[in-house]
């Protein structure tokens, strides 16, 4: 007699099977800096985006994994495997022994969680300590995001409801930006592309109508760099970068559309970069002051002096403070 038990296990354990052994090709894959992309993922292990989603962003979320501006997944930068206190096959073996009791309650999910976050990264007395980027908590199996995708794949238009806007969109694309997520798409109302918070969406309807896309969504979004995103603006950016940072500069670029113009005897650099908006250039301007002087655009660069004075000011009346 055949123990349909018994098959239902080895069915189970079989499942299992696979997705460790997928989360762990993608980990080596991130370790090695393969920087693979969803679709990458989707067409190596034959599964769907859904399927990539749920491994990164749930099942690897102990992982300090993000996405660069180009939609690669890569650890960020500085962890590797090789600095976590497992070797692979003992992963393998302590996530598949506790996967089996961790949907058991809610308590043994947290548990098992915090085991995992624990021996998988580097150990406390390491001489590394890795910061991972905090996400915006997102349910990737919710109704909405659910919705999302499948008007994503059909090209169906939306009808969207926030706090204090109704309008029609063309979805392209659910991103993140500094671990917030957004939906990526053209309003029909002003024909811009934006993004509009995952979150401050209240009501969604799939319509009927369908969109067509002029160019693949991956062009459009290697100029954006950020949720400040403006459609149809673009600035030219020009910064001198001084000899103590142009190491840094030259090790990996700030944006994908950096372009280092001139490099100068005393090792300085002029750099240059495109933008759409001038947050971007906040961004960028803020994080390495002092060590980048602003070139151009000429405009910006008299505003953002200012700013500088008025945010000197603060200090110098302040009682107490050096003049």
């Amino acid at each position: 007699m055949t123990n349909f038990k018994n098959l239902g296990n080895k069915k189970a354990l079989k499942e299992n099977d696979t997705v460790l052994r997928r989360l762990m090709v993608i980990l080596q894959k991130l370790s090695d800096e393969e920087l693979p992309t969803r679709k990458d993922l989707e067409e190596e292990f034959n599964v769907g985006s859904k399927t990539i989603q749920r491994d990164i962003y749930q099942r690897l979320s102990y992982f300090p994994i993000e996405r660069d501006s180009n939609g690669r997944y890569r650890f960020i930068e500085g962890f590797t495997l090789n600095k976590t206190t497992l070797k692979n096959d003992e992963m393998l073996f302590v996530y598949l022994a506790l996967s089996q009791i961790k949907d058991i309650n809610q308590s043994f999910s947290k548990v098992t969680h915090n085991i995992f976050s624990k021996l998988l990264t580097p150990r406390y007395d390491s001489p590394y300590h890795i910061k991972g980027n905090a996400f915006e908590n997102i349910d990737m199996d919710s109704k909405l995001l659910n919705d999302i995708e499948r008007a994503i794949e059909y090209n169906n238009r939306l009808f969207l409801k926030l706090k204090n806007r109704e309008f029609n969109l063309e979805p392209y694309k659910v991103v993140s930006f500094d671990g917030i997520w957004y939906l990526f798409g053209r309003d029909l109302d002003d024909e811009k592309i934006k993004t509009v918070f995952i979150h401050e969406i209240k009501e969604m309807t799939i319509l009927k109508e369908k969109y067509k896309i002029d160019k693949p969504v991956d062009e459009i979004l290697e100029n954006v760099h950020s949720a400040w995103f403006e459609d149809g603006n673009r600035l030219d950016v020009e910064i001198k970068v001084n000899h103590k940072a142009a190491f840094n500069f030259k090790l990996k670029s700030v944006l994908p559309s950096q372009k280092i113009l001139e490099e100068y005897e005393d090792g300085s650099l002029r750099v240059q970069f495109s933008v759409t908006t001038e947050e971007d250039i906040d961004n960028i301007i803020k994080a390495w002051i002092p060590d980048v002087e602003l070139l151009s655009p000429l405009c910006y660069r008299e505003n953002f002096v200012k700013e500088l004075k008025k945010y000197l000011e603060i200090y110098d009346n302040c009682s107490g403070s050096p003049k």
